[in-house]
């Protein structure tokens, strides 16, 4: 019996029929290739199949670049730049004024005396990094939107009918 490996389109004219019978040209297993194709012979794929009735071919990817390359260049070609500035402006809000509270520390820890000292250190210290910590979760939520609905229009336009 002929068998044709739907993997690399070789002919196999001395092909027993076995189950597990491998493909000599790739090593394929002709069972297992077309279950994972879908597809159902009773026995032998004849070697004049049209290539209309095989399904095609895995597309062979290249070497994907690292996901911090990928999102870098994302965020650099985004069809969204007004968005990503003001969320930089935002941030920078954020900062300026964790910045004032930790110099609101250092002016109670210098002019205040007793209880004042101690509260006016641990309220500035605790709105400074509670300032800081809003602005870094604010910027990374904001900035991983804009990355979702940047990829959302990429995938929409590959797959444009």
């Amino acid at each position: 019996m002929t068998r044709t490996c739907l993997k690399c389109g070789r002919p196999n004219p001395t092909a027993s029929g076995d189950p597990l019978e491998a493909c000599p040209g790739c090593g394929a297993i002709y069972s297992r290739v077309e279950a994972a194709w879908g597809v159902r012979h009773a026995g032998a794929v004849p070697a004049a199949a049209p290539s209309a009735a095989r399904p095609a071919p895995p597309i062979a990817h290249e070497p994907a670049e690292s996901v911090q390359e990928f999102a870098i260049g994302l965020r650099l070609e985004s069809l969204y730049p007004t968005f990503r500035s003001l969320v930089q402006l935002v941030y920078w809000v954020w900062v300026v004024l964790a910045v004032v509270c930790f110099a609101g520390a250092l002016a109670g820890a210098w002019n205040s005396v007793g209880a004042a000292r101690v509260g006016g250190v641990f309220g500035g210290v605790v709105l400074g990094l509670l300032f800081l910590i809003v602005a870094k979760v604010t910027r990374e939520m904001s900035l991983m939107l804009a990355d979702l609905a940047d990829a959302a229009v990429r995938i929409a336009s590959r797959v444009r009918p």
